[in-house]
């Protein structure tokens, strides 16, 4: 018994060096088991039936199995006193290291932080909810016509097929119908437009939208004679009223009238904004305020194309192939029982949030893609710099491991250590992202539905913080497997020497590798949307792109008859022309660009007309083409005594002559726009294309026609002063002339060109940044393993050196093996830009998706960049003093 009293003292002593070491509990059964069964043994050795000997172990060892339940109770405090000991140690492990901490954390915080801010975009564009009741189950009603060559979100059902749908369908649970419109609103006795909307009594409750203050307008409001009411938005509210809660007690003067203020919404509601509507009013970026429609008992039965949106709301349990076949049936039967003029109207049902957010979400995605690639550059970079101090770590590592120190137990304290990295880099990530969303409204295209609400809420925080945790736990993979794969063996045949154990050059080049072939890929893509932006700003507009352009109001001009307007805006255009400096002055209804069409039917004399032949119309005052440079290419331009007279005369573009007047000269020629063809008009002249819709669409047939009729127009200047000073001249002239003139949108023509580029020029820009950190971030990691590599092969070029190795022979070894690396990155990244470019085939205008300059460009770009990142590290091999490189040994 002394022998099993001895064996349970040792015992004893190493299950207290089990608790110390904290082992798993599996080990630890596992030899108390031993023991049990090697007192079984012995007594049955003795004599004792097997089932008794193992009894008497079992009592024996009873104090055992009593510390094993002890050690239970405990274990589970026992990995948090762990997890903080690694905790310690890897904080003083990583300060004592700043340059290798630093350049870490900051490797993580750039993949991180781009990572968070495209995430953000990502969440308030297509992730975070409307401010709209379950606006999954909303719609819009649209009513294209198959004759027109216009896209099939232009026109709505006219307010005749909206109620009698609103009155008989069983697919939608509510129904509203409003027209955008741009009030002129006074402020403290300053006259300023606003964007507004002409709602009926079913808006707010279609959009399940309540105010935050008052009511919202009902059926009585809609009622004429008792429509002067308005709801003004939270912005609004704030601005003219500072947010008084007696603002339901004032009014707000609109167009010169006295409207009665009974509500005000909620923050987030501005709807309609402009990114919501494919081609809304292109001066109203969003909803301030809000009247009742007050449609009359004519105007409710109309069928004609009106200037309204509808919005529906799904029943629960309709799809939207069951509203589709239902509206399309109603709409059939609408053409039959009451023929119009143009006539075959469709139906079309969109989804609320797919018709503005579709648009868009190919190019968030294209977003996230090239940041995910950002993302997994810096993650290989800072598993190379982990690496890298793995290898440097090694004498460390193996001395713990001739110290007893588990494989699990280095795993876990690398591991550790990488985390504590992803922590700093995802403070790092965050602050680079709060910077990015600060310069978002510099970037911000105006068409991307709100973009301006990106922010870093909580879910934007969690993404942050999943990413951090993720990317430094598969950085840490790396290093702390070749730790768990190192033998003590090769430990204690290496003489201890510091860095030439674990030998990390493969893995580290196949990370340099991988990484050089995703900035090949960001680079092409980058590249090539670079190449489109260029291509669709070098178009061929067909106008000046340095013609002031603005919207005038005509103010005491609103009220006088058609003739007398028309003298009116022809003595205000008088008085521009009369300024210093301008050589022209020219107005329009629609100015190129400006998301804004007038459509009319036509019939040509002497052409194979076709049904509802569509064409895009303008009325111009005489002066229009001179101040937008429009170069005149056969016949005359207007004359002031055009408008008046007789004859009726247009101007046609050069499109419209090409397709109508092929073989035969077009002046003198008669277009008519009235179906019985009662009236003609001559054309007189022919001008050059102008893109008015896009400048990535071709230039569509087009007729100019004289007229000073609308109320509202575009003024077009021609001048040799500078913009900022020609503006502030006209806007003197014309509140001189009348103080109730409001001009708004005062620009060049060149801003109307920026704008309309400003989806390409916004991802072109975040492509191109993206492709820039990863280009960094692959440079970084290449000029680190280089580093890396030639300390360690100090000793081996100073044996080259002393065998009679030049330094150029040197250098040329280094930069050889960094050009090998670039030039398999480069291989493998052409083989993945070759496919996966041709995603982008939907974003690339006037270049193919294999674009060779492109692709030439890019690998010069990566050779030149890889070969200057290799030089420094080679230029300091290459000065390496052999005596000193073989002492080191």
């Amino acid at each position: 018994m002394n022998f099993l009293q001895a064996k349970l003292r040792a015992f004893s002593r190493r299950l207290s060096g089990t608790l110390r070491r904290a082992d798993t509990a599996q080990e630890f059964d596992a030899e108390l088991e031993s023991h049990i069964a090697m007192d079984t043994e012995a007594g049955i050795r003795a004599g004792l039936d097997p089932a008794e000997a193992r009894r008497q172990a079992l009592l024996r060892l009873g104090g055992a199995e009593q510390t094993r339940q002890a050690y239970r109770e405990r274990r589970s405090f026992l990995w948090i006193e762990n997890f903080a000991q690694d905790l310690r140690y890897g904080l003083r492990t990583l300060r004592r290291t700043p340059g290798f901490t630093v350049t870490a954390v900051l490797t993580l915080g750039l993949g991180i932080g781009a990572c968070t801010a495209i995430f953000s975009l990502v969440n308030a564009v297509l992730i975070r909810s409307l401010p709209y009741g379950n606006p999954q189950r909303l719609v819009y009603l649209f009513t294209p016509n198959p004759n027109w060559k216009i896209p099939p979100e232009v026109i709505c059902p006219g307010y005749g097929d909206f109620y009698e749908i609103k009155r008989e369908n069983k697919s939608f649970a509510d129904m509203t119908a409003y027209e955008q419109a741009l009030f002129k609103v006074t402020i403290q006795g300053t006259t300023q437009p606003i964007g507004a909307a002409r709602v009926d009594e079913g808006f707010f409750s279609t959009l399940r939208s309540t105010p935050e203050l008052g009511r919202t307008i009902n059926a009585e409001d809609n009622a004429p004679g008792h429509s002067q009411v308005a709801l003004i938005s939270h912005s609004l509210w704030v601005s003219m009223f500072g947010a008084n809660a007696d603002v339901l007690k004032r009014t707000l003067e609109i167009n010169g009238a006295s409207y009665q203020i009974i509500g005000v919404m909620p923050r987030e509601f501005e709807y309609p904004f402009n990114s919501d509507l494919p081609y809304g009013n292109p001066h109203i970026v969003s909803t301030k305020i809000w009247v009742p429609l007050a449609l009359t008992p004519k105007q409710r039965v109309d069928r004609g194309i009106d200037d309204n949106v509808v919005v529906a709301r799904l029943r629960a349990g309709v799809s939207l192939e069951q509203a589709q076949s239902e509206f399309g049936t109603m709409m059939a039967r609408s053409d039959r029982l009451y023929p119009t003029e143009f006539g075959d109207w469709g139906a079309l049902v969109k989804s609320f949030t797919g018709l503005s957010i579709g648009p868009v979400r190919p190019l968030m995605n294209l977003l996230l893609g090239a940041v995910a690639l950002v993302l997994l550059i810096s993650c290989g970079n800072a598993a190379n710099l982990l690496l890298a101090r793995a290898a440097e770590r090694a004498r460390e590592l193996g001395v713990r491991a001739a110290l007893g120190a588990g494989r699990s137990r280095m795993v876990r304290q690398l591991l550790t250590e990488s985390m504590l990295i992803g922590i700093g880099g995802c403070g790092v990530g965050t602050i680079l992202a709060l910077l990015f969303l600060r310069l978002l409204p510099q970037l911000d295209p105006g068409n991307i539905p709100r973009l301006n609400e990106a922010s870093l809420d909580g879910r934007v925080l969690l993404v942050a913080i999943i990413a951090s945790l993720m990317t430094s736990m598969i950085a840490g993979l790396l290093p702390a497997a070749s730790a768990s794969r190192m033998q003590l063996t090769d430990f204690l045949k290496s003489n201890n020497a510091p860095g030439r154990v674990a030998g990390h050059s493969r893995s580290q080049s196949a990370l340099i590798v991988a990484q050089t072939a995703m900035v090949v890929m960001l680079l092409a893509g980058a590249g090539l949307l670079m190449r489109s932006y260029i291509n669709v700003i070098s178009v061929d507009t067909g106008f000046s792109q340095s013609t002031l352009i603005m919207d005038i109001s005509l103010g005491n001009g609103d009220g006088q008859p058609q003739t007398s307007r028309a003298a009116y805006l022809r003595g205000l255009i008088a008085k521009i022309s009369n300024l210093p400096g301008v050589i022209a002055v020219g107005a329009v209804n629609d100015l190129p660009l400006a998301k804004s069409e007038s459509l009319g039917t036509f019939w040509v004399d002497g052409f194979a007309n076709q049904k509802d032949q569509v064409v895009e119309s303008r009325s111009i005052t005489p002066k229009y083409f001179d101040a937008m440079q429009i170069p005149l290419l056969a016949g005359r331009y207007f004359t002031e005594s055009d408008d008046a007279g007789p004859a009726h005369p247009v101007i046609i573009n050069e499109r419209f002559a090409r397709t109508y007047f092929a073989d035969r000269n077009p002046i003198g020629g008669r277009i008519s726009g009235d179906e019985k063809r009662a009236q003609w008009s001559t054309v007189v002249g022919v001008v050059a294309d102008v893109r008015h819709t896009s400048l990535e669409e071709d230039p569509q047939p087009q007729i100019y026609a004289p007229t000073f009729d609308p109320r509202e127009r575009s003024l077009a200047v021609r001048s040799s002063l500078p913009p900022s000073v020609l503006a502030n001249e006209i806007r003197s002239a014309l509140k001189a002339a009348d103080p109730d003139i409001t001009l708004s949108d005062v620009r060049t023509m060149g801003d109307l060109v920026s704008i309309a580029s400003a989806r390409r020029r916004f991802q072109t820009s975040l492509l191109t940044a993206f492709a820039v950190i990863a280009l960094f971030l692959a440079l970084v990691g290449l000029y680190g393993l280089m580093a890396f590599s030639v300390n360690r092969r100090t000793r081996e070029v100073g044996i080259r050196m002393a065998l009679g190795a030049e330094r150029r022979d040197v250098l040329v070894l280094i930069l050889r093996n960094a050009s090998v690396l670039v030039g398999c990155g480069l291989v493998v990244g052409l083989g993945c830009t070759w496919i996966a470019t041709r995603l982008l085939k939907s974003f690339l205008f006037g270049v193919s998706e294999h674009d060779p300059t492109t692709v030439i460009s890019v690998s010069a770009l990566l050779i030149i960049c890889g070969l200057i990142a290799a030089f420094v590290p080679a230029r300091r091999a290459a000065s390496i003093d052999p005596m000193q490189a073989l002492r080191m040994e």
